[in-house]
């Protein structure tokens, strides 16, 4: 029977659904939008991936998700939709960490991999990994200074990729050794297609009762400009 594993990728703008089977993309659907269109858009490239190719819920093999760091909302409607498939299937979730899936972006023989997403204000999420893309250090919340990364940069080349790339080149003091790329980049699902299959043979699954996603912070509301001056206030 072949594998046929659904891979959920909603952390940042961009809502991005691949169907891969024994490990090979067969399929995509991703746009990006910058005001979230999530919660319109997921269910329906899930439906159309689905029926293009013939397979049917029930066909599944399992259901991989990208589990954060990155947007609540966006981890939240990617995270229900995965756990409600695989209820409803019987099926396993496969989770990955949203870091990792753009660290594959880059390919080098030397250096340190940081992929970062742009989080509120001069913040970012960050991780370290190394140039075969082993964790070096986790997935954590930063503040961005002058010399932010500056250790990783002393010890040779650093690769930069993820949607906080322009805010690091406004903020970054100058290096010889920093490398960004071109343009910014988003988290896709077709990236988490060899990774979902590696985790299914190994199965390395995840508890649907008590699986949350990598939130890093709490979630925050941030007041509008007339409410912080009180100027709704009576």
């Amino acid at each position: 029977m072949p594998t046929h594993i659904l891979n959920i990728e909603t952390t940042t703008t961009q809502c991005s659904v691949a169907l891969a089977t024994d490990g090979k993309l067969i399929g995509i659907q991703q746009s990006n939008n910058k005001d979230y269109q999530h919660s319109k858009l997921l269910h329906t490239y899930i439906d159309q991936l689905l029926r293009d190719h013939n397979i049917s819920y029930q066909n599944l093999s399992a259901v991989a998700v990208s589990a954060g760091p990155g947007s609540y909302t966006g981890l939240r409607i990617g995270v229900g939709a995965a756990k409600g498939l695989c209820y409803g299937s019987d099926i396993p979730l496969i989770a990955l960490p949203t870091l990792s899936l753009l660290a594959q972006e880059i390919q080098t023989d030397v250096g340190h991999i940081l992929p970062i997403l742009d989080a509120r204000r001069d913040e970012v999420y960050v991780a370290v990994y190394d140039a075969k893309h082993t964790l070096i250090q986790k997935a954590q919340p930063h503040v961005l200074t002058h010399d932010s990364f500056a250790h990783w940069a002393d010890k040779g080349e650093v690769y930069f990729i993820g949607t906080g790339v322009e805010k690091c080149k406004e903020i970054l003091a100058d290096h010889p050794n920093w490398r960004f790329p071109n343009k910014e980049s988003f988290p896709s699902a077709s990236l988490m297609v060899t990774l979902s299959y590696q985790k299914y043979q190994q199965e390395d699954f995840e508890n649907l009762a008590y699986f949350d996603p990598e939130y890093l912070k709490a979630f925050q509301v941030t007041p509008s400009k007339k409410d912080a001056l009180g100027q709704l206030k009576s």
